[in-house]
């Protein structure tokens, strides 16, 4: 199952996560951005993400987390990203 925990300011970090493709997923609600860092080290800020997915993923941590990267992140077009973590 999944842990979560504050880091920085309002930023969720989802712990524990069972995925072969991500490592960490960090979610702030209010500004609306998650941060992702992949198992190959690859790491990624987006933002404006749906307020819906956002919810959906804190309320079913069952579900498959790279299925939800990939859905609501990855190939969302609505989602703009940046390379790293962004800090403001």
């Amino acid at each position: 199952f999944l842990l979560y925990s504050l880091i920085y300011f309002k930023m969720l970090t989802l712990n524990n996560i069972d995925s072969s493709a991500i490592s960490s997923l960090s979610i702030d609600k209010e500004k609306r951005t998650a941060q992702v860092e992949f198992q190959n080290g690859q790491q990624y800020t987006y933002f404006d993400v749906n307020r819906g997915a956002i919810a959906s993923v804190l309320e079913d941590p069952k579900q498959s987390i790279g299925s939800w990267v990939n859905t609501n992140l990855v190939r969302n077009k609505d989602v703009n990203y940046t390379l790293g973590f962004a800090t403001a």
